[in-house]
């Protein structure tokens, strides 16, 4: 169960295109997204081998919420951007990289 990282891996592209696809009007807001973008999808693939990395996207996710607040975002396009990919962002992150192990209930002869 990798897909929770690849999702973080084209969010992370996404970040990178965003400022231009958006007509992001902030410089800062931009700037920011570039620097996220990066960030977040090497830390993504980098969970592909070790899956404890992918809490630092935890932390990268809560900053692109607060982001726009702490750096004075205008533009409402940067700051519904950032706060949708954030949520995203943490909530890929907590999903597990490893497929979740079932136990076999069979039944017993006779049953």
């Amino acid at each position: 169960m990798r897909w929770p990282r690849w999702i973080n891996i084209v969010l992370g592209i996404w970040l990178l295109i965003a400022p231009a696809a958006l007509g992001y009007v902030d410089v800062h807001a931009a700037n920011n997204d570039r620097l996220l973008g990066i960030l977040i999808a090497a830390s993504a693939i980098v969970a592909l081998w070790a899956p404890k990395a992918r809490f630092v996207n935890v932390v990268l996710g809560a900053w692109l919420i607060i982001a726009p607040f702490v750096l004075g975002y205008f533009g409402k396009n940067a700051v519904a951007n950032d706060i949708v990919l954030g949520i995203a962002v943490a909530a890929f992150a907590f999903l597990p990289s490893r497929p979740i192990t079932s136990t076999n209930t069979t039944a017993g002869p006779g049953t």
